[in-house]
């Protein structure tokens, strides 16, 4: 019991004595490192601290705040080049565009005309480009009148699919065909009720999709993208996985398949997902690309060059041979007075609706846009840049302390005004240069580097 009672007394002191050690070395230490920072000159007194400043802020990397400044230093460099072309090789598009004009042309129609879509499709097959994407949503069915036999095709309906069911022996060198495959829900799944576990969505059943999985030529695809919380559009879905009917589908976005096509590769899927245990996916396109779910922000990229609206005075560049990046054709002049298809020879061929109650229209980092000038963005975004990497956290370290030293540099040779206005250039200059790495498929963020400048700049003792 004696011993009991000293423990009991002692011990609260022994702790208070490992706390006064405890606090007397952190003094002690904090004491030290104050000595050697006065010893520091001004110099090095800067990059010290601004290294400290880098090493936080490549802990927060992917912390949200740190992804938005990057988000809009990106932004703000496809303002700056938009329009330009890193390869020159990258086919034109030719977008067939359901425009206001159309629309009203075709009495405001509550979905689009089965009749006039086979036309547009007919049009374009015989011009022989190297992809005809149809940007329109095909689950809806024309109403039909005979109500004896309700799941008998509207006849528009019956021609579209004995068309497609007969594609891929009615021409040789047949272009590939990508229709939008849309989707649903699962049944009982609340929408945005935090309490809802992870679920995959279901492919809603079209009358063609006996059709899509017999044929090698005509291929099902998703226009899924993601839009931020400010609403913009930045970044695709690259694959949406799906359960219909309990069973386990993987359906590739436009952008991906299209990818695929031109580069005569297959997707190789590496990992097959479960109805009953939702996680990621990743794909692999042969020898080319290779596209991660589990990848950050700026896999998921678009990189926005074709603009909607052009300036007074703007204009497109010309490819490598002579023609514009982008066409667009009405599309009821082409119905009302058919004119010769060889100007989508070798094109990607893009046929949607621009028209505003499609309500296709989104906010891109390039101003409002259509669904179907996004799609081409996102081809050309792959097609000019392949998938967008960061560079280590090493390589931005290395590059921040060369920042560091040159600005603290400049802050003692000229001042602090002076040295902070040169130092302002010299993140400037830094812009070409990540510019430039694109076409390697990396962008040589200039995020971390410019915060840590800016914060030592402001933290100056």
């Amino acid at each position: 019991m004696k011993k009991l009672f000293k423990w009991l007394i002692l011990l609260p002191l022994l702790k208070k004595i490992i706390k006064g050690l405890k606090l007397q070395s952190i003094l002690s230490l904090f004491s030290f490192l104050n000595q050697i920072w006065q010893r520091l000159s001004p110099f090095f007194k800067n990059v010290v601290f601004g290294l400290l400043i880098t090493l936080v802020l490549i802990g927060l990397r992917h912390g949200q705040w740190i992804a938005d400044i990057e988000d809009l230093s990106v932004d703000w460099m496809m303002t700056l080049y938009r329009g330009d072309l890193v390869k020159n090789d990258t086919p034109h598009f030719v977008i067939i565009d359901i425009d206001d004009e159309t629309y009203q042309n075709w009495e405001e129609p509550f979905f689009t005309p089965r009749d006039k879509l086979l036309k547009l499709i007919k049009f374009a097959v015989p011009g022989k480009p190297k992809l005809i994407i149809v940007d329109i949503a095909i689950t809806k069915q024309s109403y039909q009148t005979d109500k004896l036999h309700p799941d008998k095709l509207h006849p528009d309906d019956l021609a579209l699919q004995q068309y497609l069911a007969k594609y891929d022996n009615s021409c040789n060198n047949c272009p590939d065909i990508i229709l939008a495959r849309t989707f649903r829900l699962p049944e009982g799944i609340k929408p945005f009720d935090p309490n809802t576990l992870p679920y995959y969505l279901t492919q809603r059943s079209t009358f063609l999709d006996q059709i899509v999985t017999n044929s090698k030529h005509i291929h099902w695809a998703t226009t899924q993208f993601e839009r931020e919380y400010d609403r913009i559009l930045r970044r695709w879905h690259l694959l949406t996985q799906t359960c219909t009917e309990n069973i386990a589908n993987i359906v590739p976005s436009i952008p991906l398949l299209a990818t695929s096509l031109l580069f005569k590769k297959d997707i190789k899927q590496l990992k097959q997902h479960d109805c009953n245990k939702p996680r990621n996916t990743q794909v692999e396109l042969k020898d080319e690309l290779i596209f991660d779910l589990n990848g950050n922000r700026l896999n998921r990229r678009i990189l926005f060059t074709i603009p909607s609206y052009l300036n007074p005075g703007e204009a497109l560049p010309k490819l490598s041979n002579g023609r514009d990046l982008l066409t667009t054709m009405s599309a009821h002049k082409i119905i009302d007075k058919p004119t010769n298809s060889d100007l989508l020879h070798n094109s990607i061929t893009i046929i949607g609706g621009s028209n505003i109650d499609a309500d296709d229209w989104y906010a891109t980092p390039l101003g409002w846009m259509p669904g179907t000038l996004i799609l081409a963005n996102s081809i050309q975004s792959l097609l000019q840049y392949g998938v967008l990497q960061a560079p280590s956290n090493w390589w931005v370290l290395l590059f921040a302390t060369i920042l560091i030293l040159l600005t603290s540099w400049l802050l003692i040779r000229y001042g602090k005004i002076w040295g902070a206005v040169y130092s302002t250039f010299l993140i400037i200059a830094i812009i070409p240069l990540s510019f430039i790495l694109f076409k390697y498929g990396i962008w040589l963020s200039f995020a971390i580097p410019w915060l840590a400048v800016q914060l030592r700049q402001i933290i100056d003792f």
